[in-house]
């Protein structure tokens, strides 16, 4: 009986430490790191045959997990901008909101640091008008407007005001033309439709709007199905025959579906539990992401009737070189193969800036692109506008 008492204290202690690990390092690899190193210990420490072998199985499950997930990781592309530490004041924001899940608010402005080894990056403050729009250059009253709408890339993440891409477009056109800049750091396609749906953008239907700009890139075909820490309250669609319907957010739907929510909260933790299924998974997101647009594309033309023109930084036929995504470079081809069929403009970021090196494109260890990379694009995209 002392035996047994003693075994229970020792494996309470074991799973309390690797519970405590796991909390403080906020890390299920090392849990199951510690989990391998106590089991081992187990086999030392414990009393009886039953015992020390449970904790060998333990132990061998532990170093498994630990194993695959190495595994998974090695194979698995680095982000461009891993090291980077972002720092933003206030310290949530985006903040919360009911309809996309996440928004900058009217009038407000943010202090955005971000530091690589202790080194400076960039230090930036994001300026937000009456509308929750990114501050762009003014334009006088009765102009054509241009909506921009997307990601961090759209928003212009560690640049000035000045420097977006829309600020930039609106300097090229002598500041004749009202670029309103939507961008929103962690947007997907998902959140743009969601955008038109609940009339956020209504309130431009008198402003002349000429077109909508967006910009894609690999990343957002992950987003279409809330593969993403930050996406949990972000609108969620899904393909029925066919068509896209809406329902509710990644979070409702893990909640109604606990086996799903499961599946999500594993493959945060593990690399290889989130390898599991990745075919099927892509092809959901391929389907997703080229619905959403085509969505997009038809919501524009029905509140406006102008075109959704699209930027992509994103591989066709005439790129060679590699991307660095999950998806294979032939699938990313035929991805914009079915939007060019849609009939959508698209303006290639590859062919604006093929004739510089990266170093000169991007903001350094973060991957966004920088001001004259931004310059670029906005030149490229009013000789396409401009076209008759």
């Amino acid at each position: 009986m002392a035996g047994k008492l003693r075994n229970f204290a020792v494996a309470g202690a074991f799973l309390l430490a690797i519970v405590l690990v796991g909390v403080l390092l906020k890390s299920a690899l090392w849990a199951m790191v510690a989990a391998a190193v106590l089991g081992v210990a187990g086999v030392v420490l414990l009393r009886g045959n039953r015992w020390r072998t449970g904790a060998l199985l333990a132990a061998a499950f532990a170093f498994s997990l630990v194993m695959l997930d190495l595994v998974a990781g090695l194979l698995s592309p680095t982000a461009r901008n891993a090291g980077l530490v972002y720092v933003t004041d206030p310290k949530w924001w985006p903040p919360p909101d009911p309809v996309l899940g996440f928004r900058p608010q009217p009038d407000t402005k943010v202090l955005a640091t971000a530091t690589f080894d202790d080194t400076l990056v960039y230090r930036q403050t994001y300026h937000f008008d009456a509308t929750a729009a990114r501050v762009t250059p003014p334009a006088p009253a009765g102009a054509d407007t241009y909506l921009f709408v997307g990601d961090s890339f759209v928003f212009g993440q560690g640049l000035s005001d000045g420097e977006t891409l829309a600020s930039q477009f609106a300097k090229l056109n002598g500041q004749r033309q009202h670029s309103v800049n939507l961008g929103v750091p962690g947007y997907g396609p998902n959140h743009l439709v969601r955008m038109f749906e609940a009339g956020l953008v209504d309130r431009y239907k008198d402003k002349k709007v000429k077109a909508v700009v967006t910009w894609i890139i690999p990343a957002h075909l992950a987003r279409v199905t809330g593969d993403g820490a930050w996406l949990g309250s972000s609108p969620r669609y899904v393909l029925e025959d066919g068509k896209l319907r809406f329902t509710g957010t990644f979070n409702e739907h893990r909640w109604r579906d606990p086996v799903a929510g499961l599946r999500y909260l594993l493959g945060e933790e593990f690399a290889f539990v989130d390898a599991i299924g990745q075919k099927q998974r892509q092809d959901e997101q391929v389907e997703l992401f080229v619905a959403l647009l085509a969505r997009l594309q038809g919501q524009v033309r029905e509140t406006f009737g102008a075109p959704l023109v699209v930027v992509y930084s994103w591989p066709d036929e005439q790129t060679q070189r590699a991307y660095g995504s999950k998806q294979s470079h032939e699938l990313l081809v035929s991805i914009i193969g079915r939007i060019r069929r849609l009939g959508t403009p698209l303006l290639s970021v590859d062919s604006q800036t093929e004739r510089f090196d990266v170093s000169q494109l991007l903001i350094p260890h973060d991957g966004h692109p920088n001001a004259f990379s931004n310059e670029l694009i906005a030149e490229g995209l009013k000789k396409l506008l401009d076209r008759p």
